[in-house]
């Protein structure tokens, strides 16, 4: 896959369907919760300094046409922005940067980025519906209860090697597909007789 933006493009059911899946659980926390963050931040600057990758994991991905993410938090003890600019990893034959989102008319897309921003005494929070590592052609699929050995590289920190989880995250996210083997053609007709059918019981 080359290195230039990938757009992938879902329309009808499978945007609500995904929207549900890759945002859901990425709502807002209530009060307590945000008490709760704003008082762990005080051990987190007790750290050394640094950039930290915490709570590192992969999602479960059992077919090896699947593409494979990795998802974390990056806390910069620093007083100077950096960014996270590429990753490598044996489990995979290409790794690259991406984000997902979805525009103001609901249609979700997934774009690589040449960096994700890591700022001064701040996180990186990569997660399903947002940043995070795509692996792409997976040397052996994605089993829960593995772990993946992942290379970072940061614009001014030293790389840094970790070893992520892998663990059943729910159901196939966006951020889990292969875009090269996608056919949007062969979606759209998928959706177009899910459609008919629908009509068809309501009639």
């Amino acid at each position: 896959m080359s290195r230039t933006t990938r757009t992938l493009l879902m329309s009808g059911a499978a945007v609500a369907a995904a929207a549900s899946l890759a945002f859901g659980p990425v709502a807002a926390q209530d009060d307590e919760s945000s008490m709760e963050e704003m008082a762990s931040m005080a051990p987190m600057e007790e750290m050394e300094p640094g950039l930290h990758v915490m709570d590192p994991w992969a999602r479960v991905s059992p077919m090896l046409d699947l593409a494979g993410a990795a998802y974390m938090v990056i806390h910069n003890n620093t007083d100077a922005d950096d960014a996270l600019i590429g990753a490598s990893s044996p489990a995979a034959e290409v790794v690259e940067l991406h984000l997902s989102s979805m525009d103001e008319e609901g249609m979700m897309s997934m774009n690589q980025v040449q960096e994700i921003p890591v700022p001064a005494h701040g996180d990186a929070v990569l997660k399903a519906g947002s940043f995070h590592v795509m692996l792409i052609n997976l040397v052996e699929p994605l089993e829960e209860g593995a772990e993946v050995e992942l290379s970072l590289e940061f614009m001014t920190a030293e790389p840094q090697t970790v070893m992520v989880p892998v663990k059943a995250g729910g159901p196939m996210m966006m951020d889990d597909m292969d875009m090269d083997d996608m056919d949007m053609d062969d979606m759209d007709m998928d959706m177009d007789d899910m459609d008919d059918e629908m009509e068809e019981d309501e009639g």
